[in-house]
């Protein structure tokens, strides 16, 4: 009897330890799915600004260009090359999140030529689009890591340009509030549903509705972007429109002091 209870305690305890082998096997499997997937996307992420730096380059260096030729190319080029540079560093700040490494490098920054900047290096890159810019007449000075404010904001536009058909229009406003410096990007594309607002800013989360655009994010841009503006200690949302198919509007503010 006794021998008999030991043989069964002991397949109990082999089915427990294969059902351990098969959730593991599946976990396993999982993670490797979307390993690929993402390896999938970056890829996709890096070749979106690299065929245009080739293309223009080649067409830069041709002889007996015109000077618009030239200048429009050159232009793109770094433009491109900027979002480029965004991409990779949201990739690293993603794996300096991950190990705790994440930090900032804060000094007198004016939030009004930051925002002409990100919005002049991305121009190019949307030549039909229409922006729209409204900036105080002052400067708005806080103590802030400027080239990581000016990747939370690259983000937002680049989601703005994506996200939004051609011939639209996309604006940028920065306003000043007692302690606060405030910066919104809008663009009239389709509204997000409430339902999805909890997959905004998570890593490598994209929206349902957003899968079915040509230009594929890899997921990071939201998520970089509200890391930095906390880190910061300011607080970034999406702002819900009272109507219908008004657009999409992100904001964020962050402290003066």
């Amino acid at each position: 009897m006794e021998q008999e209870q030991s043989q069964d305690e002991d397949i109990e305890a082999l089915k427990h330890q294969v059902d351990e082998l098969t959730r593991a096997n599946l976990l396993l499997k999982d993670q490797l799915a979307r390993q690929e997937q993402f390896v999938a996307m970056i890829a996709h992420e890096l070749r979106s600004p690299l065929t245009p730096i080739i293309n223009y380059a080649q067409i830069v260096a041709r002889p007996n260009q015109r000077r618009e030729a030239i200048e429009r190319g050159t232009n793109i080029i770094i433009s491109q090359a900027w979002r480029l540079s965004r991409l990779v560093s949201d990739l690293l700040d993603s794996s300096r999140l991950t190990s705790g490494q994440f930090s900032l490098s804060c000094a007198p920054c004016d939030a009004v030529v930051m925002v002409k900047e990100v919005v002049e290096q991305l121009r190019p890159v949307a030549p039909y689009h229409h922006f729209a810019v409204e900036l105080p007449d002052t400067p708005m000075v806080g103590n802030w890591d400027c080239g990581r404010v000016q990747q939370a904001l690259g983000n937002l536009l680049d989601n703005a340009i994506k996200y939004s058909d051609e011939e639209t229009t996309i604006t940028v406003r920065a306003w000043q509030t007692p302690g606060k410096a405030h910066i919104s990007v809008h663009n009239q594309g389709t509204s997000i549903p409430l339902a999805d607002l909890d997959q905004l800013f998570r890593p490598y989360g994209r929206l349902e509705g957003s899968r079915s655009r040509l230009q594929k994010g890899s997921g990071l841009g939201l998520y970089i972007a509200k890391s930095i503006v906390k880190a910061h200690g300011g607080e970034i949302r999406l702002e819900q429109s009272k109507e219908e198919n008004q657009g999409t509007t992100f904001s964020f503010d962050l402290p003066l002091s």
